[in-house]
């Protein structure tokens, strides 16, 4: 009898420290990113361009490692190529800590950061450029058509990515491309 006591309550230890984190709500810290855009040619500023943070969210399990964006938040680069995404908390079921976070930077005509070879994080790790530090971000103009329709390709955070949809868009219409939508967050589960 003692044994299958104590059977019991170690499987409901086991249940309850796997993971089942759903029935609580963690603060996540999402950090801030400052910085601004400019031609890589000129070192002029770019107006208007989208910059969309995606924070990331990780768990472990028996079955391996999961990785999802958990928050997203978007900015428009002012007449002086400068924006500021502010950090902020959130409550989530799924993470808590601080999320990582990297960010895509996209404007009609130039190549998108980081997916374009020629686009760069000045003095960054182009792949990862850090949080809650000023940036300077260079974007190539891009010459023809083909470079243009090449630098159309991104993965999007559904629901949260307006602006930068709208600009896609119109570069889509200018090239003579179908334009694309994103469900808002909830639709189509």
């Amino acid at each position: 009898m003692k044994q299958a006591t104590l059977l019991i309550v170690l499987a409901m230890v086991s249940v309850f420290c796997s993971g089942m984190s759903f029935f609580r709500s963690s603060d996540l810290y999402l950090a801030s990113f400052e910085g601004k855009v400019i031609d890589s040619e000129t070192k002029m500023p770019i107006e208007g361009a989208a910059v969309l943070a995606v924070y990331h969210g990780g768990s472990l399990s028996v079955g391996g490692s999961g990785y999802f964006p958990v928050d997203a938040q978007e900015a428009l680069t002012d007449a002086n190529g400068s924006f500021k995404i502010p950090a902020r908390t959130i409550k989530s079921e799924k993470a808590s800590g601080t999320a990582p976070g990297n960010i895509v930077i996209f404007k009609p005509g130039y190549g998108a950061f980081p997916n374009h070879r020629r686009s760069e994080a000045v003095g960054e790790n182009k792949s990862w450029p850090t949080a809650e530090k000023y940036i300077v971000y260079e974007l190539p103009k891009l010459r023809t058509e083909e470079e243009r329709k090449k630098n159309l390709h991104f993965s999007y955070y559904i629901g949260k990515t307006g602006g930068f949809i709208s600009l896609v868009n119109e570069e889509r219409k200018d090239l003579g491309l179908p334009t694309i939508s994103i469900p808002e967050e909830g639709e189509g589960k």
